[in-house]
């Protein structure tokens, strides 16, 4: 590969994530056409790059979110593309962590757009990749898990899933799973209040940074 090759395909993978940033603070059509931009920023980027792996996840990732602004058929075609972005970057880097947990979720992205039932194959393969993704790194995709083991009614799994997020560090805020439709099944189990509470003694209780970088607690 030259060096000027490189350079480009380098250059093209800066400006294609920017787009795709852009382009996630738009609408309509002005976020369509800075999605197109952005794909075909990825599209000529070199495969002999050394980053084509990352840049096939970002090309994955950009698509996933492009999926979200479209109605279930069009974003089902769009979900598939991004899986298949997601398995040839991980074909190609087996321990990609983003390629994993992004993969499971446009996994599930399809399920739903598919509206699929909860036994479908869709489900078992973004499972699938939760737990390659909690392989590669903990905690990682618990929280992932978690959601997924609620839709499917198994409020024993979701909490101890949810549980292992907390530990490693990688639970979203008290407010994000209150408004989660995904754990919607759960939200009446007797625990979930209960953790709920929990979250929000510790959120009152969260260590500050204080000027000198240092890590302070909240007086009480």
């Amino acid at each position: 590969m030259s060096i000027h090759s490189y350079i480009l395909s380098g250059k093209n993978l800066k400006k294609a994530q920017q787009l795709t940033l852009d382009a996630r603070q738009e609408s309509g059509e002005n976020a369509e056409q800075l999605f197109q931009q952005a794909f075909t920023r990825f599209a000529a980027i070199s495969e002999s790059y050394s980053q084509y792996a990352d840049a096939l996840y970002y090309w994955g990732f950009a698509l996933f979110h492009q999926a979200q602004t479209k109605s279930s058929t069009e974003a089902a075609k769009i979900f598939e593309a991004a899986i298949s972005k997601f398995s040839v970057c991980q074909s190609i880097c087996p321990n990609h962590l983003g390629a994993a947990v992004d993969g499971g979720v446009a996994l599930l992205g399809l399920a739903k757009s598919k509206q699929v039932n909860l036994d479908d194959d869709l489900y078992r393969k973004a499972k699938d990749s939760f737990e390659l993704a909690e392989n590669i790194q903990l905690g990682s995709a618990s929280y992932n898990l978690a959601c997924m083991y609620a839709l499917q009614n198994k409020g024993d799994a979701c909490l101890k899933a949810l549980n292992n997020a907390r530990e490693h560090g990688l639970i979203p805020s008290e407010e994000n799973i209150i408004n989660d439709d995904d754990l919607q099944n759960i939200k009446k189990l007797p625990w979930f209040a209960e953790y709920i509470e929990s979250l929000a003694i510790v959120e009152e209780e969260i260590q500050e940074v204080d000027n000198n970088g240092n890590f302070e607690k909240k007086d009480s």
